[in-house]
């Protein structure tokens, strides 16, 4: 009843001129929903507890009735690690500089960049998002040819490693969404299915 509704409204949308866009509007209404779906992949990526948990349980109900992502959309949550390096030649005894590479298939790539100090074992001084790491100059700083290159589940778990410390269990509560794109990027690295 109420779909019939809204859809009896977007058929007769007419501008002040009187000029039928009702097909116009309904273009876009179903544009917002195919974003939403996105969205929703996004937050199963991100999120953690009981959000990315009900997230995903949507996202299935969709898909179980065939209702998939439009291609524009249809990397969401799709990163993938594809290189990893780490610098101790930093500014003081104990700190390092580690960067990981991440490219999607259809989107730009970007490195998680972060930069730990001694402390507790390790935690987090500086978090950033860059354009990839592979895309510097060889004379910028931090090029990878410049440094140790890591393992990329090594990678992974030092990231994981480095947020948990830093943030603990507040870190889902953060307001830094560079934090939450690192422990996507970091938890996507430690589950993705081992090759061979």
């Amino acid at each position: 009843m109420v779909v019939a509704q809204y859809c009896m409204r977007m058929r007769d949308v007419r501008t002040t001129d009187g000029v039928p866009v009702g097909d116009a509007v309904a273009l876009r209404v179903v544009a917002e929903l195919e974003l939403s779906h996105a969205i929703l992949r996004g937050i199963a990526h991100i999120a953690v507890g009981l959000m990315a948990q009900r997230s995903a349980e949507a996202i299935a109900r969709l898909c179980e009735r065939a209702v998939d992502l439009p291609t524009q959309f249809a990397d969401v949550g799709q990163a993938k690690a594809i290189g990893a390096w780490r610098t101790q030649d930093v500014e003081f005894d104990g700190e390092y500089a580690l960067f990981a590479d991440f490219e999607y298939p259809r989107g730009a790539d970007h490195a998680i960049a972060l930069y730990a100090e001694p402390k507790r074992g390790g935690v987090v001084k500086h978090i950033g998002l860059l354009r990839a790491m592979r895309d510097l100059e060889p004379y910028e700083p931090f090029h990878p040819s410049a440094m140790e290159e890591l393992d990329i589940p090594e990678a992974g778990a030092e990231i994981a490693k480095l947020l948990e410390r830093t943030y603990g269990p507040l870190g889902e509560e953060t307001d830094d969404f560079r934090v939450l794109v690192a422990a996507a990027r970091a938890k996507s690295i430690l589950i993705e299915p081992k090759s061979g």
